[in-house]
């Protein structure tokens, strides 16, 4: 029987079968592409490709950017009910889901299996390690560019994840993950009595994650040694930056911590204390922001950027 357009076009109605058509989606028209453009895949079947890449955070982060770079190769797969191309990350495709969601639900695929390799338990049970990890982190498992931080997320202890939520998402260095982690473990060490060293001030969580970033030998190599009397200032000035500043300018471009901690001081050298607060403080100037962010899209900056370019492109940035 010939069957209607309509039916051809139907979509997944539960959460269950959109997952179901995405998953055999991957093990199989994904997995023969992949066959097709890396020989190392030659010869395995679509449930040993699955297992294989959804195992390894190195592989898979792999297979997305090969996905990034080439994806005239899935052009077959990238349409949406109507059998029209989708170019569009946040665009439906034939499964009901975009490609944005198709990702962040690999992300979290991959961090269920490896949170049951290294912490044990059920990841579908928030009684286990597994499981209470998961939990406390799946939301914020949205990004490609997190599969690479899986390994590092798995450690961080339960609370401090807790503590952090969203704010996860400003990390995308393993360096500052293994940091919190030891700094987690670190006062088990040190007697109760000890004073806190002067290198771990006791700051705001909004302001540890930049005292990390300014501290990093990447980012004093760029900035030059200061005193930590002027770090605290810095970190407090950065502190004070508003959500608007991390959604149109540092999540729009891509920015790594690092990247972004050298843009705002940048600004923060140019503008002066006053000036820095007026425009990226709260509530700040939205159209400057959204100006600035525009510049620095049109010369091409984003996580790719070398650090020792940010200062000039901030600053050229601010001039306009």
């Amino acid at each position: 029987m010939k069957r209607t357009a309509g039916a051809a076009a139907k979509l997944p109605h539960s959460h269950n079968d959109a997952v179901r058509v995405i998953n055999d989606t991957l093990k199989g028209r994904v997995a023969e592409v992949f066959r097709a453009l890396i020989p190392a895949f030659e010869g395995t079947s679509g449930e040993e490709f699955y297992d294989l890449v959804m195992a390894n955070s190195e592989m898979l982060h792999g297979c997305i950017s090969i996905f990034r770079r080439n994806r005239s190769a899935f052009r077959n797969l990238l349409v949406d009910a109507r059998g029209r191309p989708v170019n569009d990350d946040f665009v439906a495709l034939r499964c009901g889901r975009s490609v944005h969601d198709v990702i962040a639900m690999i992300v979290r695929t991959h961090a269920k299996r490896h949170f049951k390799a290294t912490l044990g338990g059920d990841p579908n049970d928030p009684k286990s390690k597994a499981g209470a990890m998961y939990k406390a982190i799946n939301e914020y498992l949205i990004h490609d560019w997190q599969v690479p931080l899986v390994p590092h997320y798995a450690p961080l202890p339960l609370a401090k994840v807790q503590e952090m939520g969203p704010r996860l998402l400003d990390i995308r260095e393993a360096e500052i993950l293994d940091s919190i982690t030891a700094a987690a473990a670190a006062p088990s060490l040190i007697p109760l009595h000890a004073p806190r060293p002067p290198s771990q001030p006791d700051l705001p969580q909004r302001e540890q994650l930049w005292w990390t970033a300014l501290n990093d030998t990447a980012v004093i190599k760029v900035l030059g040694t200061r005193p930590e009397s002027e770090t605290r200032e810095l970190v407090a000035a950065l502190g004070e930056i508003n959500d608007l500043v991390h959604a149109d300018l540092f999540a729009r471009l891509n920015l790594s911590t690092f990247q972004a901690a050298i843009a705002m001081v940048t600004a923060y050298k140019l503008l002066g204390r006053a000036g820095f607060r007026t425009q990226f403080g709260i509530p700040g100037k939205p159209a400057v922001v959204a100006a600035i962010a525009l510049r620095l899209d049109k010369r091409e900056v984003g996580s790719h950027t070398d650090l020792k370019a940010m200062p000039q492109l901030m600053e050229a940035a601010l001039r306009g």
